[in-house]
């Protein structure tokens, strides 16, 4: 608008927006595998891969460096994604002399970047042979990775796929297994001589944030000249952790490295946020040495760690002098912080502040992450403490002026069982229209997926595409997420379907008691697991009076139906998830039936929207077409919009464009107002 321009009275929700759908799909670039070295001068190259929906979500291998920038590197139309437990990461790592490898989408294969050429280092085998998370020796020689092995490949007794660490030779070859223990072994972290190496391991029904523990072992070369492991103990967590037995609950192990003078560091829950720790000295620790060693920063109220959901990743790591830079978590917001452990100092980053931080490499006096605020798109960041200096590598300019972002505003509200939950509340923006005395905006609830996860305090144009229109958005960090330590964490256990039903609709009924938004309007949304939540949500709902209901309408995106068909169904990882979420089969059957929404389909009333990809693994698109059918029968107003060749999760830029008018059209036609985009019609049935 020009200055000094009058803002237009228009309704909420009919608001032109400066975000368009495309705008808002390719805007839509996640980011993993960043590395930070230096070269013999000195000057730093940071790497990292871009999974761009534009490219059909294609996992791009960049480089940054002084002297050439930010530029793709890699053969034409690779691909960097690993396919370990579904959901990935870790999909690329690099050697000491620089070589960049990568796991192939499509064949599952390690490659090796040389001369600008792909050179295989393992074979093809497929999805039935996976790799992640690779670390390198200092040689060369070797790589030490995650793998997972199906089918015949796991050995013709296996009754699920096998989780494995496995060595594998950089000139080629198909590998040997380094440690196999327990169901699940994963992350392994190499010390700076090669020498030691520490992993994660945890077992059924537990998830990684349940019970992991972190083992280390000395690495030796074995008759065979194949490297192998050598004294392999428990250093901290898990079951057998001796805080465990005063706390009455396991300990959760995430995130180990060892720092530049051979100490091991990782992080853990005992004190009930994931705080970090470090072994009392060099070397290889002895059994259990973490069971009694401190938090290295005493008494913040803060989350460094996270739930181990895809491969790779850091939220930390060891400076050379010793100190160490880390992300933390508060009130739903991250800051990343420099500290001495040596003195307790600690200061935070502010030139620029963030609020949303991952991937983080550090060496020598620098730092390489994933960032971004509420007012900063999330780009890959190189940070030079030395000059306390920051930089975009990728000069990713905002999707819409800032005078028309909304800021997130952190809310906490009361909610059942006494509790209090957690939100990020973003009203409606613009600069161009106003509305007409007297309205409140239309709530558009959304809810993350997992459920062990959390909203991103980002400049995301999938939230911006809402309050750019005049809708507001309420993101529920509900009972169960992450970033408000375990006590938290654990009141979602056999709690799924209800507490967090409950923190939504406590959420939206307090935003109605504020005055921010109109009661009337409420829609609630979510992928996934939050699928699963916005549909159990409405089930709650059409079982309430009419006075007493929340929600208007509900929009699932390969979400949940039935939770007893994705506890038989689902992949090895999340097998033994709903154990602890709802109840162990078959005891628990009748739970499962009671919560499922497809169980309760003749509850729904108000209009559902189903989003689904045709090929997705995780929550099959039966699930969606059961609950189309029953909503059906019932008459109740609904639509199922299927899109090809998607999975779990929409990657490509035509799909989630697709996906965000059809919502738009949708929530525009249930609550009454006309959106200003021209939108294709939703195709409603009942």
């Amino acid at each position: 608008m020009a200055p000094g321009a009058v803002p237009v009275e228009r309704p909420y929700g009919s608001w032109p927006s400066p975000l368009a759908p495309a705008d808002a799909a390719a805007a839509g670039v996640r980011f993993g595998g960043v590395h930070l070295a230096h070269r013999p001068d000195g000057s730093p190259v940071v790497r990292w891969v871009e999974h761009r929906p534009a490219e059909g979500g294609r996992g791009v291998l960049c480089r940054w460096d002084p002297v050439g920038g930010t530029r793709d590197e890699g053969p034409p139309g690779s691909s960097a994604r690993s396919l370990v437990h579904e959901y990935g990461g870790g999909a690329s790592w690099c050697g000491p002399d620089g070589t960049r490898f990568w796991v192939d989408a499509r064949t599952q294969a390690v490659i090796a970047l040389e001369d600008g050429v792909g050179r295989p280092v393992t074979p093809g085998d497929g999805p039935s042979v996976r790799h992640a998370a690779g670390v390198v020796t200092p040689d060369g020689r070797w790589i030490i990775c995650e793998r997972e092995l199906h089918g015949g490949a796991a050995g013709a007794d296996a009754l699920e796929p096998v989780n494995e660490l496995a060595v594998l030779a950089t000139a080629g070859g198909p590998g040997r297994t380094l440690v196999r223990a327990g169901d699940f072994t994963a992350a392994p972290a190499l010390s700076v001589d090669g020498t030691l190496v520490a992993w994660l391991r945890w077992g059924h029904p537990d998830m990684p944030w349940d019970a992991a523990e972190l083992w280390a072992a000395e690495v030796r070369t074995g008759p065979s000249g194949w490297p192998e492991v050598a004294g392999a103990r428990r250093i901290a967590g898990g079951r057998d952790d001796r805080r465990s037995r005063q706390l009455g609950r396991p300990v959760a192990v995430c995130l180990p490295t060892w720092g530049p003078d051979g100490r091991l560091w990782w992080c853990d829950d005992a004190t009930d946020w994931w705080h970090l720790h470090r072994a009392p000295a060099p070397g290889l620790p002895a059994e259990g040495a973490g069971d009694t060693a401190a938090p290295v920063l005493p008494g913040r109220g803060e989350e460094v760690g996270e739930p181990r959901w895809v491969a790779g990743g850091a939220r930390y790591g060891v400076l050379a002098d010793g100190r160490v830079l880390f992300a933390a978590s508060s009130a739903g917001l991250d800051d990343v912080w420099v500290a001495d452990p040596a003195t307790g100092r600690c200061e935070r980053w502010d030139a620029p502040r963030f609020g949303h931080v991952e991937h983080v490499a550090v060496d020598g006096h620098r730092a390489a992450l994933v960032a971004g605020s509420p007012t900063l798109p999330t780009s890959v960041w190189l940070l030079d403490l030395s000059r306390g200096e920051a930089v975009d590598l990728r000069g990713a300019a905002p999707p819409l002026p800032v005078a028309e972002v909304s800021v997130p505003e952190p809310v906490s509200f009361p909610t059942g069982d006494g509790a209090v939950a957690h939100g990020l509340f973003y009203p409606p923006r613009s600069t161009t229209s106003v509305a007409p005395p007297g309205e409140r905006p239309p709530l558009l609830v959304r809810i993350h997926g997992g459920p062990t996860a959390a909203a991103r305090a980002e400049l995301s144009t999938s939230v911006q595409f809402w309050t750019s229109r005049g809708i507001a958005v309420l993101e529920v960090n509900y009972r169960g997420s992450t970033g408000y330590g375990r006590r938290y964490r654990d009141l979602l256990r056999g709690a799924w379907g209800v507490a967090d039903v409950e923190d939504c609709r406590a959420g939206a009924r307090y935003l109605a008691e504020l005055g921010r938004i109109d009661a009337r309007r409420r829609v609630i949304r979510g992928g996934s697991a939050g699928g699963f939540t916005a549909l159990a949500a409405l089930c709650r709902d059409g079982a309430a009076p009419p006075a007493e209901r929340v929600f208007a309408a509900a929009c699932s995106l390969y979400g949940v139906t039935d939770l007893a068909a994705l506890a038989s169904g689902t992949h090895k990882f999340e097998s033994r998830y709903l154990d602890g979420l709802v109840g162990a089969l078959p005891d628990a059957a009748g739970t499962y039936r009671e919560r499922s929404p497809l169980t309760l389909a003749d509850r729904l009333v108000a209009p559902v929207l189903l989003l689904q990809g045709a090929e997705d693994p995780i929550v099959p698109l039966g699930q969606a077409e059961v609950l189309r059918d029953a909503l059906r029968a019932r008459g109740v107003p609904h639509a199922l919009v299927v899109f090809e060749g998607e999975a779990h999760g929409f990657r490509r830029a035509g799909t989630i464009v697709r996906a965000l008018e059809l919502e738009l059209a949708f929530y525009g036609r249930v609550l009454g107002f006309e959106p200003a985009d021209e939108l294709p019609p939703v195709p409603l049935e009942s």
